[in-house]
């Protein structure tokens, strides 16, 4: 049975300080040395995102990291599709402007793109379905010393929630890998449902996948990077995500984060931030308000528990009147029509980690 620490913001002491207790009773601090590199990897919010994680919980991580005579630096991956994290002088900028630069967080912000070196990593016996072969993770990741993975804990329009595995599977890859799972979540038109060729859809398809012909959208398959722009903009709802889809990309997710960790070579431990619980990514502007009240924060060694134990907690955390009709268990996953469970399920069978565990409150 796997552990899950677990500070709770009904205590009287503040976040910063259950970080720090945190990481010395889990022990997890102990695992990193003098001169050890150590990646801090973290989602740090799309331009006009305000739910990302605070940059004064990573500045704490840092200084906990450098007083063991570490050298931390925050690390993420450009997106695959048009943003203002679609490059890296665009992320660095954006990632400026929410709070995480060398001046705020005394650590280096070193954001990755496919012009950097790339380790292809084998996805092997795969399980439920899953078609990937590889995927690619930058060697910078793949080359530290000790790797913290960091996540806000919220919605996710394609999967439920978005937390440690996820933070993972998206963010420690190339943007043809993110391509390569996000295949299955092609939205897919319906006529039917009363389409008036507004072309909507084309015109602010962010990757021109769409085009109008006689008032009907047609879609390049090779184009489109399944962003879902045109979910969500058509006024007449005729696109829509394919039925399993979202289970499907949970799987590929949890195929992906096992692959990388099982090729990893350093000592991992996951922080979940419980707080902010919106319903959708922090990739997202706005992501919505709040679902639950704020919980608190969690930390593991096994992705797989320390996702459970912050759904759970989620489930038990009161309700904010009037943010959602859903109701436990796996309140998320209901919000956006899908099984929550399904990234945990398959990271069990695969040996990534372990759905029991024993929550212990500091």
């Amino acid at each position: 049975m796997s552990q899950v620490y677990f500070f709770s913001y009904k205590k009287t002491s503040t976040p910063l300080a259950g970080i720090e207790r945190l990481m010395n009773i889990s022990g997890s601090i102990e695992k990193i040395t003098a001169n050890d590199l150590v990646a801090l990897k973290l989602h740090m919010g799309e331009l006009g995102n305000v739910r990302y994680i605070r940059p004064v919980f990573v500045h704490k991580v840092v200084e906990l990291v450098k007083r063991r005579g570490g050298k931390p630096f925050l690390t993420d991956t450009v997106v695959n599709y048009p943003s203002e994290r679609d490059t890296k002088e665009k992320y660095i900028r954006t990632a400026a402007s929410n709070g995480f630069s060398l001046e705020t967080i005394d650590a280096p912000v070193v954001i990755t793109d496919d012009n950097d070196e790339l380790v292809s990593v084998p996805i092997e016996t795969p399980i439920d379905g899953c078609k990937l072969e590889k995927v690619e993770v930058p060697a910078k990741v793949l080359n530290s010393n000790c790797l913290v993975i960091l996540s806000h804990f919220k919605g996710h329009d394609l999967s439920g929630f978005g937390g440690a595995i996820k933070n993972i599977a998206m963010g420690c890859v190339s943007t043809a890998s993110k391509r390569a799972q996000h295949l299955v979540n092609m939205p897919e038109y319906h006529n039917e449902r009363g389409c008036d060729g507004c072309g909507i859809c084309a015109e602010l398809c962010p990757t021109h996948a769409i085009e109008l012909a006689e008032g009907i959208p047609l879609r390049d398959d090779d184009k489109c990077s399944s962003c879902g722009t045109c979910y969500f903009v058509c006024p007449s709802h005729c696109w829509d995500w394919p039925a399993g889809s979202k289970e499907e990309l949970q799987v590929y997710l949890a195929h992906t984060t096992h692959a990388i960790i099982t090729n990893y070579g350093g000592s991992v431990v996951y922080i979940n931030f419980i707080q902010d619980v919106v319903p959708h990514c922090d990739c997202a502007a706005p992501s919505g308000i709040p679902v639950v009240q704020d919980v608190g924060i969690v930390l593991s060694s096994d992705p797989v528990a320390i996702d459970k134990a912050s759904l759970d907690l989620v489930d038990t955390s009161p309700i904010i009147p009037g943010s959602t009709q859903a109701i436990p268990p796996d309140i998320l996953g209901k919000i956006h029509n899908t099984n929550s469970m399904v990234q945990l399920e398959t990271g069990q069978r695969l040996g990534l980690g372990s759905m029991k565990y024993e929550l212990i409150p500091l």
